[in-house]
């Protein structure tokens, strides 16, 4: 995941493990109304299926802090969870 200073990222992502939320990722609020808009499109989709897209160069343009945002889901274990990004 790209190194910024801690201002820049303006939106985190949380995953929820029993009673405790856990801060996976951060990123730029323009990567998070993409990742938004990809998954509008794609509702059924998983967190694995999403990267698959959005590395796939014939449907979107290549987004690398957009794909560092899912590598870090699918690290920590919820890359077959159907994300809720709004």
């Amino acid at each position: 995941m790209p190194k910024y200073p801690k201002n820049f990222k303006s939106v985190d992502y949380y995953v929820f493990s029993g009673k405790r939320k856990r801060r996976v990722a951060g990123s730029t609020k323009a990567t998070s109304d993409f990742l938004v808009v990809v998954h509008e499109q794609h509702p059924t989709c998983t967190i694995r299926q999403l990267r698959d897209l959005l590395t796939d160069r014939t449907q979107y343009i290549f987004q690398t802090e957009a794909v560092a945002v899912c590598d870090a889901h699918i690290s920590a274990g919820y890359g077959d969870d159907i994300p809720n990004w709004r």
